[in-house]
């Protein structure tokens, strides 16, 4: 199926957007359930928060990023020379929650809808005063009714068109809980692929697509002695290679079609002798950041797979050659792995198994272009992968599909290569950097369409400086009206 690629046709702000939202005139408040702490970050959303707001403040925007963070740190957090402000919420609540961001997640929900609104309002009253915008942006179903609730407050003070307001959703975890026309009445809504825009068009509201995006350090240059090292563990076994995968261990993620795939090439592989053999090897990472691979080790046995398992990046890059002539099918890694070593593992591998049955956006796949891997992707909400051209893309459930387009690849490497040089270029269009000039474009037709374009010219001078001496100086909002005061939890039930 032929997949229109994203390309942005500019990496900077349009004119028209930085007159209207720029970093003199505009403050940014982010509010995320996921963060930049590691307390904080369970998935996808943590790393795609800390990278906008760190290219917000890069950008000179004053950037605010309220999240569920680590107890144990600082409560406010000032970084990038005061432009960037970690705001940790609800640590009275994750004091009593060590597994992380999700433990307690009902308290958690219940004191950002309650408290939170009232606490950004009387913060951002002075600065709306002063002549500045706020551009507040939400993420994922827990800030919803938060979002809806800072409009509601903003209205009642008669600054709401004075702000934009913004809910994006990644995924689709928790619709069933949203109040679509509220939420589309109160904000406007974003989603990161036109997959989720079809979902969320289901829901009976629209959303405007801004692409996910990856961090710089993404480009950084791959390891090559590693990418050697994991290579010539094949050994003489040159028609063998390796498939990779990383990925929660969730049904949709793909790990039955890709297990399945490993089983299907071994049944064709008749020669028992693992140096004849012309199957691949999948390097497999399961369960986030703290997964054992328990339910891999265990789904791949019961196929009569053989699977090793490591501990550490010392221990595979070590023993993986071992593993391979005493043939195994899985390697299994039971450490998180650093992001070099992804990067290595991406260049190395034959192919990349970023094969969701239902993705929203697929990070993997991005990053495994951006270090010049070869992706297989669903086919879903992956909008950069076009098959043939800089990804494979897979059109169906069935795991030989994967054996044969591995087959394939191997036997052409010339277009291996292509494909690699081609998933780099268009990774490049997703950097941060890019993105969030996308993301500002627009928010600023957004606030233009609110008429804040003549609100903003109003607080500045002729010569385009502020007006306003709070406005050109003041970096943080006056001492609230309203002091914050937590929901508290009674005999297990939420009060207010």
């Amino acid at each position: 199926m032929s997949r229109e690629l994203f390309r942005p046709r500019d990496e900077k702000i349009s004119d028209l957007a930085l007159a209207t939202l720029d970093p003199a005139n505009t403050l940014f408040a982010v509010v995320s359930f996921e963060g930049c702490d590691p307390y904080s970050q369970a998935g996808g959303l943590g790393v795609r928060v800390t990278g906008l707001v760190e290219t917000l403040a890069e950008l000179g925007y004053e950037t605010h990023l309220y999240f569920i963070g680590d107890p144990l740190l600082p409560g406010e957090e000032t970084l990038r020379d005061g432009q960037l402000v970690l705001h940790r919420w609800a640590q009275w609540i994750s004091k009593n929650c060590p597994a992380g961001v999700y433990e307690g997640e009902a308290a958690k929900v219940a004191d950002v809808t309650s408290a939170l609104p009232g606490y950004l309002v009387d913060r951002l009253l002075p600065a709306i005063h002063a002549g500045r915008t706020p551009v507040l942006l939400f993420e994922e179903w827990q800030t919803a009714e938060c979002a809806c609730r800072v409009a509601d407050l903003l209205e009642a003070h008669g600054v709401r068109d004075r702000a934009v307001i913004a809910w994006n959703a990644n995924n689709p975890y928790g619709f069933e809980r949203l109040d679509w026309l509220r939420l589309a009445r109160a904000t406007l809504i974003t989603t990161i692929s036109r997959h989720m825009r079809s979902i969320i068009r289901s829901c009976g509201v629209d959303a405007r697509v801004v692409p996910n995006g990856i961090p710089d350090a993404s480009f950084e240059p791959v390891r090559h002695n590693d990418v050697s090292q994991i290579r010539s563990a094949l050994g003489d076994q040159p028609r063998s290679g390796f498939l990779f995968k990383m990925a929660r261990w969730e049904r949709e993620k793909g790990w039955t079609q890709a297990l399945d795939a490993i089983s299907h090439a071994r049944a064709q592989n008749s020669d028992p002798r693992p140096e004849q053999r012309t199957a691949p090897v999948l390097i497999a990472r399961s369960g986030g950041p703290t997964g054992t691979g328990v339910g891999l080790t265990q789904d791949a046995q019961a196929r009569g797979l053989r699977v090793t398992s490591f501990d550490s990046e010392r221990e595979l890059l070590a023993g993986l050659g071992a593993s391979v002539r005493s043939g195994a099918d899985v390697v299994s890694l039971r450490f998180g792995v650093s992001p070099s070593l992804a990067r290595s593992l991406y260049a190395a591998a034959d192919g990349v198994l970023a094969n969701s049955v239902s993705e929203p956006f697929g990070l993997v796949g991005l990053e495994a272009m951006a270090a010049g891997g070869v992706a297989f992707t669903g086919g879903t909400g992956e909008d950069y992968a076009i098959g043939g051209r800089n990804a494979v893309v897979l059109e169906t459930l069935d795991p030989g599909e994967i054996v044969s387009r591995w087959s394939e690849l191997s036997a052409a490497p010339e277009l291996s290569a292509r494909i690699r040089r081609s998933a780099r270029r268009t990774a490049r269009d997703y950097k941060w950097g890019v993105i969030t000039h996308i993301l500002i474009d627009a928010l600023a037709r957004e606030a233009r369409r609110r008429g804040i374009s003549a609100t903003a010219s109003a607080a500045r001078d002729e010569s385009g400086e502020p007006r306003s001496r709070e406005l050109r100086s003041a970096k943080r909002a006056s001492a609230p009206r309203t002091e914050y005061r937590p929901a508290r939890l009674t005999q297990g039930l939420l009060v207010g």
